[in-house]
């Protein structure tokens, strides 16, 4: 095949002289057989690319007038996939002529979607087949993006909803709740203070915009129990947030269903921190208490070094890379345990060659509330 290609580019180039070149077309001229008998083998050595070139050209006209027999337009106001649509909406279909396998619709005016004021929405779709026959037995939506201008309020927060506001959906199409967005200006969360469980003490922390919220059943444990966190927040990479007096870098926070401090998985020290008789270094790993310590000491730090930084620890030998320190927010060490224990694990990790640099922090923060 790629003497094939060549043989139609030498026979483009040929071709191209004798448009613009008197001197080739009078050489033809003057000897057309033999000009003749070489312009039919290479004619000949190009056909299977030609072939291969109208062969990718008709797959092309195929596809294009299946992805518009896929396109239709409103001539009336309806209600498809649980969402009353205006006349002139555009649909874009999975199955040419069933308007409730919509992926994409686009609305010539704003439409309520969830509490968002949509200009379109899309789709995922999943099929469902027949176990004996195997043939298509239903098709449905199993999550829907809604897209709209500016700041939206959904559920409590604000989201920006240029970006997308995504709800899981129940099989007739009906929303059933978000499930993720990025935030907006102006939200905030409950979180502890440094010392104490009185709603007196409790700190209002402001999400910054860009973070992802996600919605969340809980995590679930082998034993049945789930905990009791509904939301989960991811700050913009490089953000360093203050949770119950302590400075953190890419905290994940986990909320509960009044949108209050419940869990901090992971959360990186951006700074040295001597906490008590521990000395930490940046980019140690901190999580809140786990489940096995979270009933006895629920405002508990874990502190794990990472990077191969031991922690230092006055009057003792130091804290490895493979142990975790559970200590009180007023510095009380309450044991050295080993990381898995409290849910600390070390994965590989791929290195990218030339990656971006990670964010850098601003300056270190004082720790402390």
């Amino acid at each position: 095949m790629a003497a094939s290609f060549c043989g139609l580019a030498g026979l483009a180039c040929w071709l191209g002289m004798l448009a613009v070149s008197k001197r080739c077309r009078a050489a033809m001229r003057a000897a057309p057989i033999k000009h003749g008998v070489g312009l039919l083998l290479v004619a000949l050595l190009s056909a299977p690319s030609l072939a291969f070139l109208y062969a990718i050209w008709r797959v092309d006209q195929q596809s294009a007038r299946a992805a518009a027999a896929r396109q239709m337009s409103l001539t009336q106001a309806a209600r498809i996939g649980a969402i009353d649509m205006p006349a002139g909406t555009r649909l874009t279909l999975r199955r040419t002529g069933e308007p409730e396998t919509f992926t994409l619709a686009e609305f010539p005016q704003a439409v309520a979607v969830g509490g968002v004021q949509a200009t379109r929405v899309t789709r995922e779709l999943t099929d469902e087949y027949d176990s004996k026959t195997y043939a298509l037995a239903a098709t449905y939506a199993t999550s829907l993006a809604a897209t709209a201008a500016g700041t939206q309020s959904v559920d409590g927060w604000r989201c920006d909803a240029s970006r997308g506001v995504t709800f899981d959906t129940a099989r007739d199409g009906a929303l059933v709740r978000m499930a993720h967005c990025v935030l907006a200006p102006g939200n905030t969360v409950v979180t502890p203070a440094r010392s104490a469980d009185a709603d007196i003490n409790a700190a209002a922390l402001a999400l910054p915009m860009g973070s992802d919220l996600r919605a969340s059943d809980g995590n679930r444990y082998v034993d049945g129990f789930t905990d009791a966190d509904r939301w989960e927040v991811e700050p913009p990479e490089g953000t360093v947030l203050r949770i119950a007096g302590l400075a953190l870098q890419d905290p994940l926070l986990r909320l509960d269903e009044k949108r209050r401090y419940f869990e901090l998985p992971t959360g990186t020290l951006p700074c040295d921190l001597v906490l008590g008789e521990m000395h930490y270094t940046a980019g140690t790993r901190v999580r809140s208490a786990p489940r096995n310590w979270r009933n006895e000491h629920p405002d508990a730090w874990v502190f794990s070094p990472w990077n191969g930084q031991p922690a230092h620890r006055d009057g003792h030998a130091d804290v490895s890379v493979t142990q975790s320190v559970v200590q009180a927010p007023d510095g009380k060490v309450l044991a050295v345990v080993d990381s898995a224990s409290v849910g600390v694990f070390r994965y590989p990790e791929l290195v990218v060659e030339d990656r971006p640099a990670k964010p850098k922090t601003g300056q270190c923060p004082a720790q402390g509330s």
